[in-house]
C-alpha cells in the first residue's frame, strides 16, 4: 500500500505543481477584468454613466462620445447574472451614477428558464472582480488552471507573442474589433443564427436570467438610478437565414409587458434599424468602430432627453 501511495504521489504531485505555476503566471497577465475593475475602484467617483453587459455592448458603447463621464464594463458572454453581481460589488464605488445602460435583443431570449446559470467565464469574475455569486462558482471555475488549454493560450499569447491581450481601450471599450481586422464579409459567421431557438411554441419562450435583470432592477432604482436597455442594431441585409420570428415577437411583446410592469425603465430598440450600413459592422451582430459613433450619439441623444425632464 504505501508504494501504491508513493508512486500515486510521485504522479500527481508534478501535475498539481503544474497547474499551480499556471494559475500564479496567468494571475499576472493584464486582462479586461481585472483592468475594468481596478478602473472602477480607482475612478468610480467620476462616473456618472455605465454601460454593462455582453459584447454587443462591449464594441458598441464608446464612451469617449457619450455627454456624461462614462465607462463600458461589458465583457464577452457577460451574463445578467454576471451583470447583478458586478454591480453589488462596485456600486458603492460609484457614488455619482445617473444612469446605467444594458443591451437586450434577440439572442437573448431563450427555451429554458436557467436563472441561477453560471459559465465557465464566471471564473475570472470570481478570480479578478472579487466576485463569489454568492458562493455558487463551482470548483471547476474557481481556478484558471483547471482549463489548460485556455490558460496556456493566453500564457503563449502574453509572455512569447508579446500580444495586447487585455482587449479593451482605457475607458473599457472592446479595441479588438476594428474595421481593419474584419476577416469575413459580414453574413460569412452566421452569428445570429446561432443564437436562433429552434422551437416555434412561443408560450416557451422566456428572457434568459429574467430574475436577475429583475433584481438589477431594483437594486438600482433604491439609489435612484436610471435604466436604459438598448437592443442593439443587426446587419439585416446580409440575409439572416431561418430567423424565428415567433421568438422575434416574444421579444416585443415581452419588452412592453417589462416597460408597463416597470415604468422607471427607459427601452430604445434600434435592433432593426436600417441606417447602420456596412462598414457601420465589425461582423453582422457587432458594431464597427463607426458603427459604436453612430450607436452612441443615438444613446447620446435618447438619455439626455429623459435625463433633462
Amino acid at each position: 500500500m504505501k508504494k501504491f501511495l508513493k508512486h500515486c504521489g510521485l504522479f500527481v504531485f508534478p501535475i498539481a505543481l503544474s497547474l499551480m505555476v499556471i494559475e500564479l503566471i496567468t494571475a499576472q497577465i493584464p486582462n479586461s477584468y481585472s483592468y475594468k475593475y481596478n478602473y472602477i475602484k480607482t475612478n468610480g467617483n467620476k462616473i456618472q454613466a455605465l454601460a454593462i453587459g455582453h459584447s454587443q455592448l462591449y464594441d458598441g458603447f464608446k464612451p469617449e462620445s457619450f455627454y456624461l463621464p462614462s465607462f463600458n464594463l461589458c465583457n464577452s458572454s457577460q451574463s445578467y447574472v454576471d451583470n447583478y453581481y458586478i454591480l453589488r460589488e462596485l456600486l458603492h464605488d460609484m457614488p455619482n451614477l445617473k444612469v446605467v445602460i444594458m443591451p437586450i435583443g434577440y439572442l437573448d431570449v431563450g427555451i429554458t428558464r436557467n436563472d441561477s446559470c453560471l459559465t465557465d467565464r464566471s471564473c475570472y469574475y470570481h478570480k479578478y472582480m472579487n466576485i463569489d455569486y454568492d458562493g455558487r462558482v463551482p470548483l471547476r471555475y474557481r481556478l484558471e488552471c483547471f482549463d489548460p488549454w485556455r490558460a496556456g493560450s493566453k500564457i503563449i499569447e502574453y509572455y512569447l507573442r508579446h500580444s495586447d491581450i487585455v482587449g479593451c481601450d482605457l475607458m473599457g471599450r472592446r479595441n479588438t474589433h476594428y474595421l481593419r481586422d474584419r476577416k469575413y464579409e459580414l453574413g460569412y459567421e452566421n452569428i445570429l443564427e446561432g443564437y436562433t431557438r429552434k422551437e416555434n411554441d412561443y408560450s416557451k419562450f422566456c428572457l434568459e436570467n429574467e430574475y436577475y435583470l429583475i433584481h438589477t432592477f431594483k437594486m438600482l432604482m433604491e439609489k435612484n438610478i436610471s435604466i436604459v436597455l438598448v437592443s442593439p442594431p443587426y446587419y439585416w441585409d446580409c440575409g439572416f437565414k431561418n430567423i424565428n420570428n415567433e421568438q422575434k415577437r416574444f421579444l416585443s411583446e415581452y419588452m412592453v409587458k417589462l416597460c408597463e410592469k416597470y415604468p422607471f425603465v427607459h427601452y430604445l430598440n434600434i435592433e432593426s434599424d436600417t441606417s447602420y450600413i456596412y462598414d457601420d459592422f465589425f461582423n453582422e451582430t457587432h458594431l464597427s468602430e463607426i458603427g459604436a459613433e453612430k450607436f452612441t450619439t443615438r444613446l447620446n441623444n435618447y438619455i439626455k432627453d429623459f435625463l433633462s425632464e
